[in-house]
């Protein structure tokens, strides 16, 4: 959570028209890397009548034969092999429901270069208090990078591995979706053909480990490229990363968003892959200087005393999702809002007011939503005293 979509909020701030259209400039071109599947010949009917050959007189010429006189070693191995051995296409997968709605995000936690470096080690009993106050899934941000060896095949280190595995099952004993995804792997953002073989390791280890989790375990492709990678970029990455898994989990949800930080006008950057079982995500911390005044680990540091809730505020809150509803509308996609929130250094009832407005606009539109975060500098628990923040929950779900 050390990079967000500062370039759309500024936009946002901005408020003009022509300025929102310049940031919602993307490319569109896609490096094709699918293989064309190879067509079958059928076994050509056989003629149940018996009837005499006459012999065939030798050609003088070979070169003279015909197309249909010649066969190559592939057809006829083809027309000799038995119908009960002839191999099937592979049927396309149906459209599985995408149930989640009310999600928390656990950061500061694995996306740590080791988790507790940021203060904040996940346990058990948080995914029961998550469960207990009314949602249905969490998102576990995991820095994935910086427990992977550097030379292929890129091997993740296995406790790192288990302790994953560890988290997603006190999640699910809980009774929670996990989203389980690739954070802060800022390499390859700025080095994307040096990093993309290791990228894809990654997918690939984690496509194995969990092949078997139930449907609600979903997997999010890559948390906030930045503007350092293009779209074009992050298609071609997209087009290796997700026949890569479907190898391995043909039907799981896939989560794919654009790059700025994963805001929403860089969704129509995006080339999603004719497949029936992708989410769309964008994050929404608009604007910018209201929901990160105080961060210090921004430079310059956003200045405290930014209220929220005017006209403009308003405006700019239509704006992000007239957006949204635009993208759904041409594509159909499902939508999750996979962050959003406000620093806990504005106080708490400014924040619950920004939270329950947000989260209105995204259930008015059918979105699904991940709130930031648990208990980072985002929090909405406090795990020393035991209990959510006043007034937290209620924003989140009314309850």
């Amino acid at each position: 959570m050390t990079k967000t979509t500062f370039i759309l909020s500024a936009c946002f701030a901005l408020g003009a028209t022509s300025t929102l259209s310049a940031c919602s400039r993307t490319e569109t071109a896609l490096i094709d890397e699918g293989e064309a599947a190879a067509a079958q010949e059928t076994t050509p009917p056989t003629d149940t009548q018996v009837q005499r050959i006459q012999p065939t007189p030798p050609l003088q010429n070979p070169r003279a034969q015909t197309a249909a006189q010649l066969k190559t070693p592939a057809q006829l191995q083809q027309q000799a092999r038995p119908v009960s051995q002839q191999v099937s296409p592979v049927p396309r997968p149906e459209r599985t429901p995408f149930t989640m709605r009310r999600c928390m995000n656990m950061g500061n936690a694995l996306e740590a270069p080791n988790e507790g470096d940021w203060g904040y080690t996940i346990r058990a009993q948080d995914f029961r208090a998550v469960a207990t106050a009314g949602f249905d899934t969490v998102r576990i941000p995991i820095r994935w990078d910086a427990h992977t060896a550097h030379r292929a095949p890129y091997k993740i280190d296995p406790a790192f591995m288990a302790r994953v595995k560890q988290v997603t099952n006190d999640a699910q004993a809980a009774g929670l979706g996990v989203i389980i995804n690739v954070h802060h792997y800022e390499d390859l953002m700025v080095q994307t053909n040096r990093h993309e073989a290791r990228y894809l390791a990654i997918w690939g280890q984690i496509s194995e480990e969990f092949a078997d989790a139930p449907d609600n375990v979903y997997f999010e492709l890559l948390n906030e490229p930045t503007l350092d990678m293009s779209p074009a970029r992050l298609n071609a990455l997209y087009a290796k990363t997700v026949p890569l898994i479907r190898k391995t989990n043909p039907a799981r949800k896939l989560i794919m968003g654009g790059n700025s930080w994963n805001s929403v006008e860089a969704l129509a950057g995006v080339r999603f892959p004719d497949d029936p079982n992708i989410v769309a995500t964008f994050h929404d911390y608009g604007p910018h200087n209201f929901t990160h005044q105080g961060a210090a680990w921004m430079n310059p540091v956003p200045p405290m005393g930014r209220k929220w809730g005017d006209r403009e505020d308003e405006a700019e809150l239509d704006m992000t999702y007239t957006a949204a509803k635009a993208f759904a509308k041409r594509t159909g996609l499902p939508i999750l809002v996979g962050e959003f929130g406000v620093i806990d250094t504005v106080p708490q009832k400014q924040r619950n007011q920004w939270t329950k407005r947000r989260r209105m606009a995204m259930e008015a539109n059918g979105y699904a939503w991940c709130a930031w975060d648990f208990s980072g500098a985002f929090k909405s628990y406090d795990t020393q005293a035991e209990r959510w923040l006043p007034g937290a929950v209620y924003a989140l779900t009314a309850r």
